[in-house]
């Protein structure tokens, strides 16, 4: 049996944001939690935050790695905690990218459908991680800004594909040399659990044996977010 492919995204800067948390987390969770502790193939990549880009990068990822479970992570500013996006939006803001782009059209896929939902259940999702001491909540919309724009072409990719693929957006805030309301440590503790959670449900789906649990990401195995700045 092939192991199970996992892809996990971040952005980079954007208007405003010259340091984007979500980047951080990304790279910080490839490194503590290589392929071989996982029980997976985990692919992971920090997304310019870009029209284009993003257009085209992402289903290119995709396509090449074939993934059984997406998680990708993004910053919002107004999030006090873990936010679990149950929906991406076919629509666009009239916002520029990190190259001073906008784009003309007001929806990502002319005959797309208004909305699509992860299959996956961002409430159990919330409340695993508040049993865990981390804040957490639920929402509707993912925005209208490149976070949506990504998770709206990952969600149609996935109901697309023959294979069963699961797909999961999670807004993270800032993080606390931005103000943020959490440490690093709590920052890179829940989105270990959510990796950890996601891998554990799609594995009982599939009704295959559970990978190798991982261990809680300690400080001294992961890069410092201020060390970045």
């Amino acid at each position: 049996m092939h192991p199970l492919s996992l892809l996990i995204t971040g952005f980079g800067p954007f208007p405003g944001v010259t340091e984007n948390v979500s980047a951080w987390l990304v790279e910080s969770l490839a490194a503590a939690s290589p392929s071989s502790r996982l029980g997976c193939k985990l692919h992971a990549q920090v997304l310019p935050t870009e029209w284009a880009a993003v257009g085209a990068l992402g289903p290119n990822l995709l396509n090449q790695y074939e993934p059984r479970l997406i998680l990708h992570f993004g910053l919002s500013n107004r999030a006090r905690g873990f936010r679990i996006e149950r929906s991406a939006h076919n629509r666009v803001g009239a916002k520029d990218d990190a190259r001073g782009v906008r784009l003309m059209s007001r929806i990502i896929l002319e005959h797309g459908q208004e909305r699509l939902d992860t299959a996956l259940s961002s409430a159990s999702l919330a409340k695993h991680l508040r049993k865990h001491g981390l804040p957490a909540a639920t929402s509707r919309s993912a925005g209208t800004y490149l976070c949506n724009f990504l998770y709206y072409l990952s969600l149609e990719w996935a109901g697309r594909q023959a294979k069963r693929c699961d797909v999961v957006f999670v807004h993270v805030p800032p993080g606390p040399h931005q103000g943020g309301p959490l440490g690093e440590a709590e920052l890179l503790r829940g989105a270990d659990a959510i990796l950890r959670y996601l891998l554990a449900v799609v594995e009982t789906r599939d009704g295959t044996r559970p990978s190798a649990r991982l261990a809680p990401i300690s400080r001294s195995k992961h890069r410092s977010y201020a060390g970045r700045e």
